[in-house]
């Protein structure tokens, strides 16, 4: 789903499941174009719906403006980017400039006043991307500006967290070849930190590659900050999940807790988490001084409706 918050109500739209049928039973997925708002304790499902039933896409929550971006649809990606302010009740929406391109199963956050996104792909039958795109809301007319990407291979569905005036690019995947020519799902272990410096009124990118993952992780979305001196790596896919073979029988997502320190550049194991599955392809959003894991999905062709907070 995309999901955000807006002057204190936590918006959650969009999204795509299997209704009726698991896919290896021959299940058909359905997208969505509801619009959930949450305040007071309740949810509503709105009136109000998306212009295309999609998800998979990028939100961020800026100056009470709930950013959706790109995305994709059961046919193709898309290179929308809108907002949607709630004022006394009601949604406002305003478009915002569009993507050079479709985008989908990319990562994205917010860098001071400037919307970054990293990796995704083109098209559903198109592989995985090298690229870096910057929004300035300080000079929308400007519109999106492509940035030197990460010194490492192509990408989707990486994990990202910002820490400070820094942003983290982690893991993710993208296909590789086995000795006899076949494809697979390469699941990436490598971490590279980002800073932005503006020379001569224009952005640029300035990379440094970090210590690796201790597992590979792809499909995990934001890592929240814990306390002041980390981020949070919970749920993704990793190498070994990646190759399960019976869909049906699939064990889930690995529950294992990470913690990583940006000012040290270091890895902690923490512990197996048990009490609540751990889910990829979902929104993770700071609410009420709280981190939310909304919805997403379990294991292969199931999804979750609940949410899980972490403070």
């Amino acid at each position: 789903m995309y999901a955000g918050t807006s002057n204190g109500t936590l918006l959650a739209m969009g999204g795509a499941n299997f209704p009726e049928k698991y896919p290896w039973e021959g299940g058909t997925k359905k997208w969505y174009d509801h619009i959930y708002a949450y305040s007071n304790g309740k949810w509503q499902l709105l009136d109000e719906k998306l212009p295309e039933a999609s998800g998979y896409g990028v939100t961020v929550s800026y100056q009470n403006q709930v950013i959706l971006v790109g995305g994709s649809t059961s046919t193709h990606h898309l290179r929308t980017v809108y907002s949607y302010e709630w004022v006394k009740g009601k949604l406002v929406k305003s478009n915002l400039p569009p993507l050079p391109e479709p985008l989908a199963m990319m990562t994205g956050d917010l860098l001071g006043d400037c919307l970054v996104l990293m990796g995704g792909s083109h098209g559903p039958t198109e592989g995985p991307v090298q690229k870096a795109y910057l929004l300035d809301f300080k000079d929308l007319k400007a519109g999106w500006q492509l940035l030197e990407a990460w010194p490492g291979p192509e990408r989707m569905l990486p994990a990202s967290g910002v820490f400070g005036d820094r942003f983290y690019l982690m893991g993710g995947e993208t296909t590789a070849l086995n000795a006899y020519g076949e494809k697979y799902r390469h699941i990436l272990l490598d971490n590279y930190e980002l800073k932005l410096l503006q020379v001569n009124g224009k952005w640029q990118s300035q990379w440094k590659k970090m210590a690796m993952i201790p597992r590979g992780v792809t499909a995990a979305g934001t890592l929240p900050v814990i306390g002041s001196d980390r981020l949070l790596l919970w749920g993704g896919v990793d190498a070994v999940t990646a190759q399960y073979p019976t869909p049906a029988t699939h064990p889930g997502i690995g529950r294992t807790l990470l913690y990583y320190y940006p000012n040290s550049d270091t890895w902690e194991y923490l512990l197996e988490q048990n009490d609540f599955p751990a889910r990829v392809t979902l929104a993770v959003v700071l609410y009420q001084n709280a981190w939310l894991y909304i919805s997403g999905e379990i294991k292969p062709g199931i999804r979750t409706p609940t949410i899980v907070e972490v403070k």
